[in-house]
């Protein structure tokens, strides 16, 4: 469908931009959620050290200082603790049944200041992204893997439970996406 392959790409742009005037170069980067292929790593491989991303519909790979790994994403995150410098997940914490252990397994690899950076729609976004999927803007079955539509309070309520020194809560795209940004 022709129409995929304008917006999405643009929203995922979208994503990725508000996530780069965040990110600190060096260092260990963990992309949880990376997807096939993986665009966000590939933007920001030369300025860090190494890049591991993560993702349960990759196929292992190596490649520069780029390793991808095929993980179940469930409760946990298979990566030795404090061992990331920042962890990314763009649009990927909505699609999690247990969202508050993805968060804990984050700040567990995360070293000592170590930056958890998340995006996720908001609760307002979910009758435009239920229309757009329905005339198909975007992918039908991944806004129906959608498990939580997650308000800024809760994000800091989970950051806080999970171990973070402080978080902060932004609504960016006219209200429709939400940026979190966390540091243990």
């Amino acid at each position: 469908m022709a129409s995929l392959t304008v917006f999405e790409p643009l929203f995922q742009e979208l994503r990725i931009r508000k996530v780069l005037q965040h990110m600190p170069r060096g260092g260990v980067l963990v992309d949880v959620g990376c997807d096939q292929p993986q665009v966000f790593i590939d933007r920001v491989r030369k300025t860090m050290k190494r890049c591991i991303g993560i993702d349960e519909v990759v196929k292992p790979h190596v490649y520069e200082n780029v390793r991808i790994l095929q993980q179940h994403l469930g409760k946990k995150i298979d990566i030795p603790k404090a061992s990331a410098d920042v962890v990314t997940m763009m649009a990927v914490l909505e699609h999690m049944k247990y969202p508050d252990d993805i968060l804990k397994e984050s700040a567990r690899i995360l070293r000592p200041g170590g930056m958890l950076l998340v995006t996720v729609p908001s609760p307002a976004s979910k009758p435009f992204l239920e229309i757009f999927a329905r005339i198909g803007v975007v992918r039908k079955e991944m806004i129906e893997q959608h498990e939580n539509y997650f308000t800024p309070d809760r994000l800091r309520s989970l950051c806080k439970k999970a171990g973070f020194r402080s978080c902060t809560v932004e609504l960016f795209e006219k209200g429709c996406n939400t940026f979190l940004k966390a540091v243990r």
